[in-house]
């Protein structure tokens, strides 16, 4: 929802209504998993997406007769079979239902107070009471910080699972689709070498945001790391991270074993959710050593991720951040050791 929720509010804010299709159910090779989302306009134009060629235009032509009818909602089925999930380009079959409905430029200030809560890192969910017999849909807002209109009850049920990605439950007889907007997460990379150049492309191209950092300008700048929120050239790396949480990825590639440790150190004092640090075993036994002897425990140093990424065989620079990518990535689907 993150995806589009930016265009879906600057939309309502000119007056003009849309269309929001989610991924509410998947099974099989379907080609986006629940959860997708797209936005359609009045004048056929697009955000997001819900899988592509003919199931993104089924559903096009889906929002375009709610525009018509001024109907509040509609769910599309997709069954695959071999022929068509081969013109999707997938491997094999599967089936989707979409939900399409109607947003209202009434529902602006709703979803405003959605986008500050995601933006505060504050993990709102939406929750969709989808239609049943006489019971119409319902959009719900469920704040962490309470304050919400969920009932007691149900947000017990809801914060119980520890799903990241979107689920659909029953809650007394009554189908929801919970939507958790959890941060894409902030990868800070210490030191800006070669393995920070091509994890920093490959973790924005995975939709995380991107810190570079680093003591020295010539490889710290925005030139060689475009696709960086921020790009820091400290004095030393001795005090560079600050306050982190459970949504920051702290990678370690400085170029020297007194620079990682100094950042360990650092990283292992904050709530991050993800440390990780590049080297050998050896040098992994001298600066936990070191670590130990400054009153770290085995159980802070069990945090760590090293040797940093999946072993996948990797090799050269590139192939060193794909792995390292694929772990970040592993680990932001709640699937991390």
């Amino acid at each position: 929802m993150h995806h589009v929720l930016h265009d879906l509010i600057t939309l309502l804010e000119t007056g003009r209504r849309a269309v929001l299709a989610a991924v509410i159910r998947s099974s099989g090779s379907a080609p986006r998993t629940s959860g997708a989302r797209m936005l359609v306009r009045e004048d056929g134009s697009l955000s997001g997406s819900v899988g592509g060629g003919a199931l993104e235009g089924a559903c096009l032509a889906g929002a375009r007769e709610l525009f018509r009818d001024n109907r509040a909602w509609t769910e599309l089925d997709f069954k695959l079979d071999g022929l068509s999930a081969s013109e999707e380009g997938m491997i094999c079959g599967g089936a989707v239902t979409v939900l399409l409905h109607m947003v209202e430029p009434e529902e602006l200030d709703w979803y405003r107070t959605i986008r500050q809560e995601y933006q505060q890192g504050l993990r709102p969910l939406i929750v969709t009471l989808l239609p049943v017999e006489n019971q119409p849909l319902k959009m719900l807002h469920l704040s962490r910080q309470k304050g919400d209109d969920i009932e007691e009850e149900l947000r017990r049920e809801i914060l119980s699972t520890t799903n990241r990605a979107s689920f659909l439950m029953h809650f007394h007889n009554r189908p929801l689709f919970v939507e958790p907007l959890v941060h894409p997460g902030v990868v800070h990379l210490a030191g800006a070498g070669h393995v920070a150049l091509f994890t920093a492309q490959l973790a924005a191209f995975a939709g995380f945001e991107v810190v570079a950092i680093d003591d020295r300008a010539e490889f710290a700048n925005k030139e060689r790391f475009p696709q960086a929120r921020e790009v820091r050239v400290i004095e030393s790396f001795a005090d560079c991270l600050g306050a982190l949480g459970g949504d920051d990825y702290v990678v370690i590639v400085t170029r020297g074993h007194l620079h990682d440790r100094a950042v360990l150190a650092q990283a292992l004092r904050t709530d991050a959710g993800y440390i990780g640090m590049i080297g050998s075993r050896r040098k992994r036994a001298a600066i936990y050593t070191a670590l130990k002897n400054d009153g770290f425990t085995d159980a802070d140093l069990a945090r760590v991720y090293n040797p940093i990424g999946l072993p996948i065989g990797a090799d050269t620079p590139e192939e060193i951040a794909i792995s390292i990518a694929a772990e970040l990535i592993q680990v932001r689907a709640g699937m991390g050791a």
